[in-house]
């Protein structure tokens, strides 16, 4: 285990929150505290003030709803998807891209992934294109850009779902789409502001994105019951609400958000110097069209290593995490979308990847610690 200068006892977690919020933390209680005292615990100016600052950030229209998974869903239902259409998604990912799928009677087309950025395939998207495509769903994994404009020519016409959970701040820098956000070029960008994301809320949180008026105004609508105005019910909605003290929370955070993907960066830079030499560790790949805001720092390391090398790095005092270990199609609870390409990318990924602590807190003894420690195994 890693020791501080007093010989304390100091353990290096994946994401250390309160150490994240410290610097900013009065400014977080002055914020949540002034809701509670407010009174205002739905919706109100708290919530529209933070949409209104997002939405600046973005440069792109943007609502809040009740988390990440909300706002996939919520996509899907303001694009039409009915049982039995096909909305394509990749099997590496995390199970709320396609768990949405499923509960709207919706088929999940699984595709695979690109090995070097662990985002969509498109060559793999086209294999698995039909006349029942409904929509693509992009995930912008680990924090970097998925090549949309590759599936556009692809899936000429086809709407894209853009999830942009892992990958608030990311954007794209060549191409069509060059400087936009992610989430912001798709018929809908979905956003979750799970407190470990890099946006993260005090709890659950999300939101959705677009820049098509009438997409966003029926998002909105369906996220409210469906209603436009109370108790005028148009189409069949849910409740999924942003609300205040997150919204004040987010405000906040959102403040500080360049210099901590700033800081990632900085970080992740180190770890790249020191692990490219490594011949058994195969270190990020950042697209030639985007940036990469380092969510996860994610090495992929030979599979009969993984368990090991998790045991020294937690012996070491070092956090490690895995995702993720199975993929989609292997899942129990997809078993029934049944694999219609070449699934070798997600399986081989599921086995191999490793992520390592780059979090914005990290002090420079810790970065020193994980980098000696996985220069010292693979070596």
């Amino acid at each position: 285990m890693q020791y501080n200068s007093n010989h304390l006892c100091m353990p290096i977690p994946m994401v250390d929150l309160p150490k994240i919020h410290a610097p900013y933390q009065g400014a977080l209680d002055e914020a949540v505290l002034s809701v509670v005292h407010g009174g205002g615990y739905i919706g109100g100016p708290v919530v529209a003030a933070f949409e209104k600052q997002a939405a600046s950030f973005l440069d792109a229209p943007i609502i809040g709803v009740g988390n990440g998974t909300d706002a996939l869903q919520i996509a899907l239902m303001s694009l039409g998807i009915q049982p039995g259409d096909e909305v394509i998604v990749p099997a590496f990912t995390y199970a709320a891209s396609a768990e949405v799928i499923a509960l709207l009677g919706a088929v999940a087309v699984w595709c695979d992934v690109n090995e070097s950025t662990f985002t969509i395939d498109p060559n793999s998207v086209k294999d698995v294109l039909s006349d029942k495509t409904a929509a693509i769903i992009a995930v912008h994994l680990y924090g970097q850009c998925a090549d949309i404009e590759s599936l556009e020519k692809i899936a000429t016409g086809i709407p894209i779902v853009e999830d942009t959970a892992q990958a608030f701040g990311a954007k794209f820098i060549k191409g069509k789409y060059s400087g936009r956000f992610a989430g912001t070029v798709g018929a809908f960008g979905t956003f979750s502001f799970f407190p470990t994301k890099n946006l993260g809320a005090l709890g659950d949180g999300g939101a959705i994105s677009s820049t098509n008026a009438d997409f966003l105004a029926k998002a909105k609508s369906i996220a409210s019951h469906g209603q436009r105005k109370k108790y005028e019910h148009h189409v069949l909605g849910l409740n999924s609400r942003l609300d205040p003290i997150q919204a004040a929370a987010l405000a906040v955070k959102l403040k500080f958000l360049p210099e901590a993907l700033s800081t990632k960066t900085l970080i992740s830079e180190q770890y790249l110097a020191a692990f490219q030499p490594l011949k058994q560790v195969v270190v990020p790949e950042t697209a030639s069209f985007s940036n990469h805001t380092y969510h996860q720092f994610t090495l992929t390391i030979p599979s009969e290593k993984r368990d090991g090398f998790a045991e020294y790095m937690r012996e070491e005092g070092i956090s490690t995490m895995v995702y993720y270990p199975i993929p989609l199609h292997k899942q129990k609870a997809y078993a029934h979308f049944e694999p219609r390409t070449s699934l070798a990318i997600s399986e081989k990924l599921s086995r191999s990847v490793i992520s390592i602590p780059v979090h914005e807190a990290l002090a420079p003894n810790d970065i020193l610690a994980i980098k000696d420690a996985i220069t010292k195994y693979f070596s």
